[in-house]
């Protein structure tokens, strides 16, 4: 069986009561990659084929690019650009262009993720008319478009994702219709991620309307971040009374034990990247062997360097330096975790919103608050 017989396939066995409306099968099938540049910034690129007429007519081929920055923990906001081509019933293709922007909110709800994405949208075909008595063209054919989808999603173990959608769709001309989704999406690497998908729209009001019945495949890869050659982020140090030493290996070294560690400082918007600082508070030599800081209870995140730390030490990890971590510090507040050699969460250090050239520690009477950053050095009396 072919690709398009496949297509076919998929689609014909999603055919249903059709309750008196026109009602099609379709198939599509995409690729995409993203990238993270830094915390707050991100792009991404997205193609897809579209089959339509029960999966054996070529509808359309699109691609997707974005560009996306992070508000704060649970809101990101994105605009993107598609260029597609549609296929007329001649045979001919058709340029259009759209441009959206999207709102995208995310909030753990129980065992999963609530998600929301408000969108505004701007469709136009890609030749343009001139207009008599005028001296430019203007595009023809403007469609806007709003859009609002609700969601949940559920991690089901480490490597596999279900969720379910509904989005409702506003087009110029009273027009409405709707759209519901369920997804399961498995993370085959750590990097390259697939997901399949059946998606059911329904057109609302409409003297002629439509059902569609959709098989979605798509698989997507996520680049690296990358690297800051005229800003090299520093690799993990080791500080005594404020000043570096070098980590020497010390197999004798007993491991510290929770109440020996403490988070004293973190920056979420430091230069050339963030900072996590953290102590050996006992009075006695110790090593973090087999020890760990996250922001995520599921994730390893930074294991901490194994050399034997002197009381009162510390030790300084940067965002993607050798050595040091390669999540993201929201700016806007999150919770590390840090988790001792048995797995257990230690500590939980919720983080404050940052401020503009502050960093945020412990104080000289142990209190968790802003302060002018000093990485590589703690107060005696902390």
């Amino acid at each position: 069986m072919g690709l398009r017989g496949l297509f076919l396939a998929c689609g014909m066995a999603l055919v249903g009561t059709v309750w008196g409306q026109y009602t099609d099968m379709e198939c599509w099938l995409g690729a995409g990659m993203k990238q993270s540049v830094n915390k707050s910034w991100s792009w991404s690129l997205q193609w897809e084929n579209r089959f339509t007429q029960d999966a054996s007519w070529h509808e359309q081929g699109l691609v997707d690019a974005a560009l996306e920055y992070r508000l704060n923990k649970h809101w990101d906001v994105n605009v993107q650009w598609r260029f597609s081509e549609r296929q007329g019933l001649d045979g001919g293709y058709t340029a259009r262009r759209r441009v959206a922007l999207r709102a995208i909110g995310g909030w753990r709800l129980g065992p999963g993720k609530a998600a929301v994405r408000l969108m505004a949208s701007e469709d136009w075909l890609a030749r343009s008319v001139f207009l008599p008595n005028e001296a430019t063209t203007v595009p023809a054919n403007f469609t806007p478009v709003w859009r609002t989808r609700v969601g949940y999603g559920v991690k089901l173990n480490k490597r596999w994702k279900a969720d379910a959608s509904w989005e409702v769709f506003y087009r110029s001309g009273g027009r409405w219709n709707e759209r519901w989704q369920v997804a399961l999406g498995a993370d085959l690497t750590k990097r390259w991620g697939a997901e399949i998908a059946y998606l059911w729209g329904n057109a609302w009001l409409d003297t002629d309307p439509w059902r569609s019945h959709v098989i979605r495949v798509q698989t997507s890869y996520a680049l690296q971040k990358p690297k800051r050659p005229l800003r090299p982020v520093p690799a993990t140090r080791v500080y005594e009374s404020g000043k570096r030493m070098r980590m020497v290996p010390a197999p004798d070294c007993a491991v510290c034990d929770a109440a020996a560690i403490r988070i004293t400082e973190v920056h979420t918007q430091g230069k050339p990247s963030d900072y996590i600082e953290i102590q050996n508070a006992s009075n006695q030599p110790c090593s973090l062997k087999d020890w760990h800081i996250t922001d995520a209870e599921d994730k390893d995140g930074w294991s901490l360097p194994e050399h034997c730390l002197a009381p009162g030490a510390v030790v300084l990890g940067y965002e993607d330096g050798r050595n040091g971590f390669n999540f993201g510090l929201s700016s806007g507040g999150e919770v590390l975790f840090l988790v001792a050699p048995s797995g257990e969460i230690a500590v939980e250090r919720p983080l404050l919103p940052a401020l503009e050239n502050r960093s945020q520690g412990l104080d000289s009477a142990g209190n968790w608050t802003h302060l002018v950053p000093t990485p590589g050095e703690v107060e005696a009396d902390n």
